[in-house]
C-alpha cells in the first residue's frame, strides 16, 4: 500500500466486511480468508470448502469519491501494478461509509489501455503510475451480502472470472 496512513483502516474494514461475508447463511461453502499479515500480494481468498477452488482478492478502502454506496465517477480504477499480479482476479473497493463495495473483475481491466497518472500516496511528491479504468464493475450494499457471495459461488462454478457473471443466475 503506498499510503501507509490508510493501513489501519484498510485492515479493520476488510476484517469487518470478512465477518460480514462469512455470516451470511447463503453459500455457507464460500469462505472469505483475508491474509493474517501483510504479503505485498493479495489481500486474501476467498474458498469454495467444497472444491477448495480459490479467488485471491485485493481490498482497498476509498477514503473519497465513494460513500453510502455512490461512486462519484462513471469509471473505477485499478492500479496496474496490482494488475499484473496472477493471485488476484478480484478487487473489493469498500465505500468510506462502510456501507458498500465496488466489486471489479482484473480480466475486465486487462481488456483497456493503461494511462498514467499522478498517484495519491502519502508523500508530498507526485509519484507517476500507471492504472487502468473500466466501466464493467458492479456496487453490492452491505445488505446485498447474500447476492455478492452467490455471485463469487457461481464464477467460481462457471469459472467465468469477468464482469459477464453479474448478470448470472443469483447474482442479479
Amino acid at each position: 500500500m503506498y499510503r501507509a496512513s490508510m493501513y489501519s483502516i484498510h485492515d479493520k474494514s476488510m476484517m469487518a466486511f470478512a465477518e460480514l461475508f462469512n455470516n451470511s447463511l447463503v453459500c455457507r461453502h464460500i469462505e472469505m480468508r483475508p491474509n493474517p499479515e501483510e504479503t505485498f500480494d493479495n489481500d486474501g481468498i476467498f474458498i469454495d470448502t467444497r472444491t477448495q477452488t480459490i479467488i485471491g482478492y485485493d481490498w482497498e478502502y476509498r477514503d473519497r469519491y465513494f460513500a453510502n454506496g455512490i461512486f462519484q465517477y462513471s469509471t473505477l480504477g485499478q492500479y496496474e501494478r496490482k494488475l499484473e499480479k496472477d493471485s488476484i482476479q478480484l478487487s473489493l473497493q469498500c465505500d468510506s461509509t462502510q456501507t458498500a463495495v465496488a466489486v471489479g473483475w482484473h480480466e475486465d481491466w486487462l481488456r483497456e489501455k493503461r494511462q498514467k497518472r499522478s498517484l495519491l500516496t502519502d508523500s508530498p511528491q507526485k509519484q507517476q503510475g500507471f492504472t487502468r479504468y473500466t466501466t464493467h464493475f458492479k456496487i453490492y450494499s452491505y445488505e446485498q451480502i447474500d447476492q455478492l457471495k452467490q455471485m463469487i459461488a457461481d464464477a467460481m462454478r462457471l469459472h467465468q472470472y469477468s464482469s459477464e457473471i453479474f448478470g448470472s443466475r443469483g447474482t442479479q
